[in-house]
């Protein structure tokens, strides 16, 4: 009898250094076709072992859209196993979980053990009661939880209490408790875990564990990280297990209640001989590619045991073999030879790094991604690397507007970026006709949009809506803001409610929001501060044009050339600037909106706000 071909596999997550060597292990060990889908936006590669690449919705920005695509696609394809490996592939399979394990097997615990994993908090308290050494840990998300935390010793990690996938914060270092306390001056709703940095090198312990038992095990080294303080592995080395380490592991695998691959992470000191618990990965981690080249193979295993196979483990794998993820050693290469020496550790030097060249780029050394049979991956990740980094060395030494203008430019996807350039040229060459469109006069309806809704909208929000009380239109007309890019649920930052304070306003109460779709149709006028909102605004809602206006529009005839630039990085006087800029263009617009042809502009309340033709702080990479 024929054996049918075996249906194919599908990896979540776009993680080229992890999801090629999965993709080249299964076709050749299991004979299996393999696809990769991403769940972040911009992520996309191409192999000769992934017989193709599937650019899914965003999981963070859209989430509904991305599981109805993500099931669409299960479906149409038959699917017979789902591999994620990133964190965000993980949050997503965890909220599908359901849907997809009805459809296929999942490679990854269902989500009520998951949630322990993607919980650092819940993790550590879990470790401690396994008699798991972890570092001193504390709960922060503004600035005053660092009062505290007087017995902390820095430097200290600030790093997300949960991975979700969407963190714009990975892991921080702080050397001192001024700039720890200068980062959290805006509070977030997000809480973040403050841990006394580890003198050590990292260590993993890789494990699969079945049935509550560990039918496979590896350890590796990492022998450069990037950042150099403590981050990703860029070169490791395969070791013989630490019978401690894997004991430790194991017992708090079991604890979590945990089945399928984990990666648990120490960070140990080698002059004591100690080991801390930084973190567990729930999934296949960066340096899978090692332990596949010394000769354990976690995915071929995994999808045995998913089909009633019994997988033929090695008693030993080859201790020793090292590991070079390319593109992160030539970024980290950079970061030191470039960066101050205060944001190096003791145990790195530019003379060191330099000597080691030749060692580190060794033939015997295995490469995260080259394959002779498949020399693709890898030339593009280096190379689009190389010109990354030559092009981030450029902006560096450009004029601050320049520079800020291209960091906005980077940060937005291609359709918008044509916008916002069109939009740049025009302002230069003072063709201003789409700049200077104003609502019409019926319109009772606003959205204010800003990038993160702390700042800029928020004081535009609570501009609106004083001077709307002020004459008595407060019940005819709704106001609200939003942010491109917020973090739900933070306060305003500090600056912005100072700035609001000195004009007899209060925006305490302000918690941020995402701009939704639902804004925008209910809306008769969406104002948007600067080029980069405007050029993101009409790239995600292009059926709402007709209603996106610049707030500039109602400025006087020096304003109408500006937009109004994102004090996030300037200062509490550039801040109250910005607030009077506003003031100015919302007086106007409440003006036009009620037929007043009289300008109330000198009413103005705020006698000693810096006059606003002056405050073009800048714009491009910020939170306000």
């Amino acid at each position: 009898m024929e054996t049918s071909r075996p249906r194919p596999v599908l990896i979540l997550g776009a993680a080229a250094r992890i999801a090629i060597p999965i993709a080249r292990l299964l076709r050749r060990r299991c004979g299996v076709a393999v696809d990769v889908a991403s769940v972040s936006s911009g992520d996309r590669f191409s192999s000769r072992a992934v017989r193709k690449f599937i650019a899914l919705p965003n999981s963070q920005v859209s989430p509904e859209r991305f599981s109805q695509r993500l099931l669409e696609l299960v479906r149409a394809e038959r699917y017979d196993m789902l591999f994620p490996v990133q964190d965000a592939a993980l949050a997503a399979t965890a909220r599908n979980y359901d849907a997809l394990s009805s459809l296929l097997h999942v490679a990854c615990p269902p989500p009520r053990v998951l949630q322990r994993v993607l919980n650092k908090s819940f993790t550590l308290q879990v470790a401690e009661q396994c008699g798991i050494s972890i570092p001193a840990t504390y709960h922060v998300s503004k600035a005053s939880d660092v009062e505290g935390t007087a017995h902390l010793h820095f430097p200290v990690v600030l790093k997300p209490a949960e991975k979700k996938g969407s963190e714009k914060v990975k892991a921080l270092y702080f050397f001192t408790r001024e700039a720890l306390i200068t980062w959290l001056a805006a509070p977030s709703p997000e809480e973040f875990l403050l841990q006394e940095y580890c003198p050590g090198v990292g260590v993993g312990i890789e494990m699969l564990i079945h049935q509550s038992g560990c039918i496979a095990a590896f350890q590796h080294r990492r022998l450069k990280e990037s950042p150099p303080t403590g981050g990703v592995a860029v070169m490791a080395i395969a070791e013989e297990p630490d019978p401690q380490l894997v004991a430790a592991s194991l017992r708090l695998l079991r604890a979590l209640e945990w089945e399928g691959v984990a990666m648990v992470e120490f960070r140990k000191d080698p002059a004591t001989g100690n080991a801390v618990l930084l973190e567990i990965n729930g999934r296949y981690w960066g340096t899978t590619g090692l332990a596949l080249c010394a000769g354990m193979e976690f995915p071929v295993y995994q999808w045995q045991l998913a089909h009633g196979q019994s997988p033929s483990i090695p008693k030993a794998y080859k201790v020793g073999t090292r590991w070079r993820w390319t593109a992160g050693y030539l970024s980290r290469l950079h970061s030191v030879l470039l960066k101050p020496s205060s944001t190096l550790t003791p145990r790195t030097s530019r003379l060191k790094e330099i000597a080691q060249l030749p060692l580190d780029w060794s033939p015997a050394i295995k490469d995260a991604l080259f394959s002779f049979s498949d020399p693709g991956p890898a030339f593009h990740e280096t190379l689009d690397e190389i010109i990354q980094t030559a092009k981030s060395d450029i902006v560096r030494v450009l004029p601050r507007d320049l520079r800020l203008g291209w960091n906005a430019y980077a940060q937005i996807g291609p359709k918008a970026r044509r916008i916002y350039l069109r939009s740049l040229i025009l302002d230069k060459l003072h063709i201003r006709s789409m700049d200077q469109r104003t609502v019409p006069a019926g319109a009772r309806s606003f959205v204010f949009v800003c990038f993160g809704n702390i700042m800029r909208s928020a004081m535009a929000e609570a501009i609106f809506l004083k001077v709307l009380a002020e004459h008595g239109h407060e019940k005819e007309v709704h106001v609200v803001s939003a942010g491109l890019h917020a973090i739900p649920g933070r306060e305003a930052h500090p600056w912005a409610q100072i700035a609001c304070e000195h004009a007899g306003l209060s925006i305490a109460a302000h918690r941020s929001k995402l701009v939704t779709i639902e804004m925008i149709e209910q809306a008769d006028a969406v104002f948007a501060m600067d080029f980069q909102n405007r050029a993101e605004l009409l790239t995600r809602y292009p059926e709402a044009q007709h209603k996106i206006f610049m707030m500039t529009a109602y400025g006087d005839s020096s304003e109408r050339s500006r937009e109004i630039s994102d004090p996030y990085f300037g200062n509490e006087e550039s801040t109250k600037a910005c607030f009077g800029l506003l003031e100015s263009c919302i007086r106007r617009l409440e003006e036009s909106l009620f037929s007043r042809t009289e300008p109330s502009v000198a009413d103005s309340p705020l006698e000693n706000t810096p006059k606003a033709a002056n405050i073009r702080v800048g714009k491009g990479i910020s939170n306000a």
